[in-house]
């Protein structure tokens, strides 16, 4: 009983770092582009907004920006997403 519970967690840990390294391997460079956008949000001179000022750069504007880029990506990955199609499924 022992042996059958150690093999079974091991086999658990390897499919979780199995899964990891699909999410990583799938989704790498968005979240890559995510966490430059996080580590971006305190550097508020490279603010895209056309209204912001940098040397007078507000929350206010930050928070406007983040939403819009949010959006932009969202879009961008619906966009890259790939819709299986039934002639996937045909042998």
């Amino acid at each position: 009983m022992k042996t059958a519970s150690i093999i079974a967690k091991i086999l658990a840990a390897l499919a979780a770092i199995a899964g990891v390294v699909y999410v990583i391997a799938t989704y790498g460079d968005k979240i890559v582009a995510w966490a430059k956008n996080l580590l971006k949000r305190d550097e508020c001179c490279e603010c895209e907004c056309e209204d912001c000022d940098c040397e007078d750069c507000c929350e206010e504007c930050c928070e406007e920006c983040e939403e819009v880029a949010e959006e932009e990506a969202v879009e961008a990955a619906e966009e890259e997403a790939v819709v299986a199609s039934d002639a996937d499924f045909e042998g």
